[in-house]
């Protein structure tokens, strides 16, 4: 029944596209595709980059990934299934789990068919990037599990292969996600549960039981944040690496200030769970405002949440499920509330997926009342407990349909969260490459008016503007960003097209200088002085081209637009193998394919230069590079006889629809 509930809620978010981080992580990461691939998985961050970037680090959430796209490929259907199948195996984890602590199967059965349900899920099962929640759930459910047969267990042989499995899941569980890594502190909850005695002898007891689990994980733990620092560059994130107001309004606050509103905001996840009418995927500013520390709020927040705490313990002495619950949620909850440290964002729906589990066993215990078994439970209670399941389920499977896509997802960010900046900056992206202009510069518009510190949304607007040719417009916005942020490289970048496209070329290559002082190993920049200090006289851009060698050895368009400069100087013998070289960084380049081309007829080496613009044909389709493979294969004796071969092969390449 728990399986079928899973499926029946979760099977209209199956059909969902890539949404979101989907994308990065999943559609368009290469270091999924293939298996000779899988050392990049462990030796860069979780968004890529080189070594020493980044502030998240989870290779096997990606190995989870990389191993379903070796088996079908691109297909978001079968990634959306295994989240399915993964929430499924958690819920029946937690029941099991319920039930080896003593708690009544009728209890654990309706927190499993709660945690099933609910509509918080939504996040972490039906976003593809939420799986880091499931299979970081999963992972921490098996430890407890094995720590719980470990704790149990009678000798110290027994408890090896426990203790072993146990250290391998906790392993597995943080490098899913960071956010379990204070399994161990549920493990010592559940010892305490379980134990004999007072409540003190079963604290001393479960610490001194499971002394060895406790060391063990300390060790794994120490030893992964090690290879964080050895791939990230710091134990939590890349030196010189922060955490944007923006995503998370708690980060420049003092410890004291920021304690406070975690303390606050762990009521919002209260809300959302006990009442989740209002749901939503973001957060950020200003969504969520901080508060003062000696504010009402952030008092009563501190105190009622110490008050909780006190209450559960106390309850806890008496194994009260209750006081276990809100112990559990807490514990939880931790790593990811900002109490201890920043993390990257304010507050996220997905962040309660396990947690939530320890709210649902007081729930289910009070629905429950004395009943042993479903059939014991009186009839009023079960009604009572099925309406708030089917409302549960109904609101999950709308919620789902907002994951279907990015449009509807963003559309509900921005009418969730109306005073979020980075919603109605989402909102305006997707219609920005809609080319729908006109209606995300009026969203880019609003993230700067909510953030005005939104360097990215003034650059977004500007890009906006100078799509529709408001260049007065477009050149302010991304001033308001080079404001906002010095070294935010887009906006000298845009500031330059803005200023190519009037025509004012020695305006741009002075902001692109500019911009370089700000940020010297710009490539962007660098590439588009070079490109503009190519209409000087020869040999005037030789120095800009070769900075932007130097900082874009790798990338085809570079050694293509040297070529190309190269070509305009005369230089066609020295422009050929920088043709050569784009190609070899990307050999389904056009532009280099193109340039090739030009560059054999120019050398008198007709057979080559047929041959690049067959090549250039196969990948256009276009009837201007059919009349230029025509052209060329008259030149060519040599190539005419491959041509006649190949006619009608090529001729269907014209065709409508032809792949």
């Amino acid at each position: 029944m728990l399986v079928l509930a899973c499926v029946v809620v979760y099977a209209n978010g199956i059909g969902g596209d890539f949404t979101y981080d989907d994308k990065a992580i999943v559609r368009d990461n290469p270091r999924i595709r293939s298996p000779d691939r899988i050392s990049q998985i462990f030796l860069t961050p979780y968004f890529g980059g080189a070594r020493g970037t980044g502030s998240n680090y989870r290779p096997v959430l990606l190995l989870s990934y990389a191993v379903e796209w070796w088996i079908h490929g691109r297909q978001a259907e079968s990634f959306h299934s295994v989240n399915v199948l993964m929430h499924a195996g958690a819920t029946l984890l937690l029941l099991t789990l319920l039930r080896k602590i003593g708690i009544s199967p009728a209890a654990a059965f309706l927190a499993a068919l709660l945690f099933a349900v609910h509509p918080i899920h939504v996040e972490a099962v039906t976003s593809l990037v939420g799986r880091g929640e499931l299979q970081a759930a999963l992972f921490s459910l098996l430890y407890l599990h094995l720590a719980l047969r470990f704790f149990r267990l009678p000798s110290l042989v027994s408890r090896l292969p426990a203790l072993l499995g146990a250290l391998l899941c906790y392993a597995l569980a943080v490098l899913t996600k960071e956010s379990a890594t204070s399994v161990p502190g549920i493990a010592l909850l559940l010892f305490v549960f379980v134990g004999e005695g007072r409540f003190r002898e079963r604290i001393v007891r479960g610490l001194w039981r499971g002394l060895s689990l406790f060391l063990g994980s300390a060790a794994v733990l120490g030893g992964i944040f090690r290879l964080r620092q050895y791939v990230l560059g710091g134990f939590l994130r890349a030196e010189g690496t922060g955490i944007f107001e923006l995503e998370n309004v708690l980060d420049p606050l003092d410890p004291f200030e920021r304690a406070a509103n975690a303390c606050v905001i762990l009521f919002r996840y209260i809300g959302r769970i006990l009442l989740p009418i209002h749901l939503s995927a973001d957060e950020s500013a200003w969504s969520i405002e901080p508060v003062e520390v000696f504010s009402a709020l952030a008092i009563a927040g501190v105190l009622l949440i110490a008050a909780l705490l006190a209450l559960s313990i106390v309850r806890l002495a008496s194994r009260s499920p209750a006081g276990f619950g809100f112990l559990f949620f807490v514990l939880a909850i931790l790593p990811a509330s900002n109490l201890i440290v920043s993390i990257g964002t304010v507050f996220a729906e997905r962040l309660a997926y396990l947690p939530a589990a320890g709210l649902f066993l007081p729930a289910a215990v009070l629905a429950a009342g004395s009943a042993e078994s479903w059939s014991a439970i009186g009839p009023r209670r079960k009604a009572v407990f099925l309406v708030a399941v089917l409302l549960l389920s109904a609101r999950t499977i709308v919620r789902n349909s907002v994951w279907w896509g990015d449009e509807p997802l963003f559309l509900n960010l921005v009418r969730t969260s109306p005073d979020s900046a980075k919603a109605h900056y989402d909102l305006a992206y997707i219609w920005a490459e809609d080319r729908q202009y006109l209606r995300a510069r009026e969203q880019y518009a609003i993230a700067a008016d909510i953030y005005e510190d939104y360097w990215d949304a003034w650059s977004g607007k500007g890009r906006m503007e100078k799509e529709l040719h408001l260049y007065d417009e477009a050149e302010t916005s991304y001033r308001k960003a080079i404001e906002a942020n010095p070294e935010h490289e887009n906006g000298y970048f845009g500031v330059g097209l803005v200023r190519e496209a009037r025509g004012d070329i020695a305006g741009a290559e002075a902001i692109y200088r500019e911009g370089l002082r700000h940020k010297s190993n710009s490539l962007p920049l660098a590439y588009r002085l070079a490109l503009a200090r190519s209409r000087l006289p020869w040999p005037q851009a030789r120095d800009d081209w070769k900075r932007a060698l130097e900082l874009g050895e790798h990338v085809a368009s570079v050694h293509e637009g040297y070529a190309s400069w190269l070509a305009s100087g005369g230089r066609i013998e020295e422009a050929r193998p920088e043709a050569r070289e784009a190609l070899r960084r990307d050999p389904g380049y056009l532009p280099a394919l193109c340039l090739l081309a030009d560059l054999d007829e120019k050398l008198e080496r007709p057979f080559a230069a047929a041959l690049a613009r067959e090549k250039v044909f196969r990948r256009s389709r276009s009837p201007a590079d059919w009349e230029a493979l025509l052209s060329s294969a008259s030149k060519s004796p040599e190539y005419e006889a491959r041509f006649r071969r190949l006619e009608d092969s090529l001729r269907k390449l014209l065709e409508p629809g032809t792949r």
